[in-house]
């Protein structure tokens, strides 16, 4: 036995062990907040695929190579500014952390292929992730049982507070057992330990399930019904969870199975479980667990968020991005509700999430655009052609988690545990059908050297043509001016009823003004007309250089004025905001005014020698001493900032131009006549 020989053994042991140390160990990673480390188990099987001679690739692999090299293009994107979202930084940090994760399940799925079953049976693969159902059963009951549960973990410990602080961080290091939410009106657990999400802990409960099933066929029966045990301890948390996507996925697989059950013929198996689903039917709606399940169905209160959540990012990434995305998500300008919309620890769920969030699907489109998702999706979907007929174990569980992560595709973010169980699905069915005599493989090779200079030199030629549409764009410059509005009221309630008076009588607060209705009346006719006239613009013109935002939960409008490098956007915006205030404070006095008036009448209409009239007059006076009081400032200027020059972004049409030349270059290499197939 040759020395290349032992290393490759020892590799092998070494990237089996990773293996089940990492899965079997997935409830001290979260207790030690290190679950974020999973991934490293791609490193010794790395490891072990560079000893071997040969390494073989699945079929439709080069669909998710392409999509791989569209996530590494999002880099060039990824500090691009995605219409209808914030500026903001600090982006690398989670790009890094998904790259790292695609390229670890991309490792566990070649390597498991490459694997003989001899080494590594299938029933072990099967264990471990049905193990990974039994971890995910036991952290939903615990967060039931107690969801204020919260351990400072020794990740918490040992990390900086800076970079504790992170939100994105603080989730990954954490280890909570729930999170209370008013879903139905109450505070409700919704267990996710031990994972950082709720909906990564229904996720990874639907996936898992499939590997249940498929291991407890080969179990003996007190093992098989104490599996059957656990599924139905499952539906505790499954059902308290108010998680409607992993109902959902839950019951598409429950009829893909009755399907597979009718065309096997197996008449006993598909008698009992239709048996047990009526039986459930009957029995569920008269406990809580029934009651739980239809308040859930009968508040969606997400739908309506989650639909123009959706819309927005791929508006966003069609308008701005394409071809390749902008290499992760984006923070929402405002909320769906107002330009100053976001969350409060009052109103947590009153912020908007970020754009191409929500959805693993979203992500993909939003971060690698329309040619990135066709990517990802067609490698997922020709290997479902390729198992779809469930004629072995090994096929019907790639079948049922593939179908079960597309469900999951528009509902969940998938990324982490769940894609890797569906990549091990995917390498189970791959090395079984690559056994089979005649099967042909796909070998990994380095590509030549002529090869990479050809596609190196067109998707140079790409990002260059995507350079040159930005010549001949007009400089233009932007300034934009901060003020500060007072608050004012909109409504005082005072009516005719009199309401009890003592010395300490006060008259309603007035309440704000909506800052939406004050950005209307900043881009209205009249405004713009008198700020065009002091800058000789037209009302027109200026309404398309305008853009108006608001930081959250605020009553300061930004006002930014856009204009060609002949002109000063800083004057612009100021006419802008001079403007609105002079036309502000008008419309407040006309309505102080005829406030003022309404109440003097109200007020000379009470008798005065009438003891129960008291408190209205009381209360009038009260109020048109605050009308009269309150005739101060309507806002001021916080904040000019100086013009700055708006050159064209670069970043997507480089970008852009360099991945379609890059993919002119595989096509043109997979066509030209070879010596050997390609694949």
């Amino acid at each position: 036995m040759g020395t290349e020989t032992v290393a490759s053994l020892r590799a092998g042991r070494h990237a089996r062990l990773a293996l089940v140390i990492g899965i079997a160990g997935l409830p001290l990673w979260w207790f030690l907040g290190v679950s974020a480390l999973l991934p490293l188990i791609a490193v010794p099987m790395a490891v072990d695929l560079w000893t071997r001679g040969q390494v073989r690739l699945p079929r439709h692999f080069g669909w998710w190579l392409l999509f791989l090299g569209w996530v590494l293009l999002g880099l060039g994107t990824l500090g691009a500014v995605a219409p209808g979202a914030e500026e903001s930084g600090g982006r690398l940090m989670v790009f890094g952390y998904r790259f790292y994760w695609y390229l670890a399940i991309t490792i566990v799925l070649v390597w498991l292929g490459n694997t003989s079953r001899e080494k590594l049976p299938d029933r072990v693969v099967y264990g471990l992730f049905a193990w990974v159902f039994v971890v995910t059963t036991a952290g939903g009951l615990l967060g039931l049982l107690a969801p204020d549960l919260g351990i400072t973990t020794l990740a918490e410990r040992l990390t900086p507070a800076g970079l504790r602080s992170n939100n994105f961080v603080h989730s990954m290091i954490a280890a909570e057992t729930a999170d209370v939410q008013q879903v139905l009106g109450d505070p409700r657990a919704r267990p996710k330990a031990p994972f950082p999400f709720t909906n990564t802990w229904g996720s990874v409960m639907a996936l898992s399930l499939v590997f249940l099933v498929c291991r407890a066929r080969d179990l003996a029966p007190v093992w098989r019904w104490i599996a059957v045990a656990v599924g139905v301890l499952a539906a505790v948390p499954v059902v308290a969870s108010l998680n409607r996507g992993l109902w959902l996925t839950l019951a598409v697989s429950g009829i893909g199975v009755l399907v597979l059950l009718s065309l096997r013929h197996r008449h006993a198996a598909l008698a009992a479980l239709v048996g047990v689903v009526l039986a459930l039917g009957v029995l569920l709606p008269s406990t809580s667990l029934g009651d739980t399940v239809a308040s859930r169905l009968e508040n969606p209160h997400s739908n309506e968020r989650r639909g123009q959540l959706v819309e927005a990012t791929v508006e966003s990434m069609t308008q701005g991005s394409p071809v390749v995305g902008f290499g992760g998500t984006r923070d929402v300008q405002g909320s769906f509700a107002s330009i100053a919309g976001g969350s409060t620890p009052e109103c947590p769920a009153c912020g908007v999430p970020p754009l191409g969030t929500q959805g693993q699907l979203w992500l993909v489109l939003f971060s690698q655009g329309w040619l990135g998702g066709l990517f990802f999706l067609t490698f997922f979907l020709l290997t479902l052609t390729r198992t779809w007929r469930c004629r072995t174990t090994n096929e019907a569980a790639a079948t049922f988690a593939m179908g079960t992560f597309l469900v999951q595709l528009a509902i969940y973010d998938t990324l982490g545990l769940s894609q890797l169980m569906v990549m091990v699905a995917v390498a189970l069915v791959w090395r079984e059908q690559s056994e089979k005599a005649g099967a042909r493989h796909a070998v990994l090779r380095v590509p030549r050297l002529r090869d990479m200079t050809r596609v190196g030199a067109l998707a140079l030629g790409g990002a260059a043509l995507g350079a040159a549409t930005l010549t001949g764009h007009t400089v233009q410059e932007r300034s934009t001016v901060a003020v500060e509005l007072t608050s004012t009221p909109t409504y005082l309630a005072t009516g005719t009823a009199a309401r009890p008076s003592g010395p300490e009588t006060e008259i309603d607060t007035p309440r704000p003004t909506s800052i939406d209705t004050e950005a209307a009346l900043l881009r209205s006719e009249g405004v713009l007309a008198e700020a065009g006239r002091r800058v000789h613009l037209s009302a027109a013109r200026l309404r398309e250089t305008v853009g108006v935002t608001a930081p959250s939960n605020s009553s300061v409008l930004e006002v930014s004025v856009t204009t060609g490098a002949t002109r000063d956007p800083r004057t612009a915006a100021l006419a802008v905001v001079g403007a609105y205030l002079t036309e502000r404070q008008h419309f407040l006095e006309l309505r102080r005014t005829d406030l003022i008036a309404d109440l003097t009448q109200q007020l000379a209409n009470l008798d005065p020698a009438d003891a129960l009239s008291l408190p209205a007059r009381t209360y009038l006076v009260n109020a048109i001493e605050h009308l009269r009081a309150g005739s101060g400032t309507v806002g001021r200027v916080i904040r000019v900032d100086p013009p700055r020059a708006l050159a064209p972004d670069p970043r997507v049409p480089v970008s852009s131009g360099a991945a379609l030349g890059l993919l002119i270059g595989v096509v043109v290499l997979h066509l030209a006549p070879t010596g050997r197939s390609r694949r």
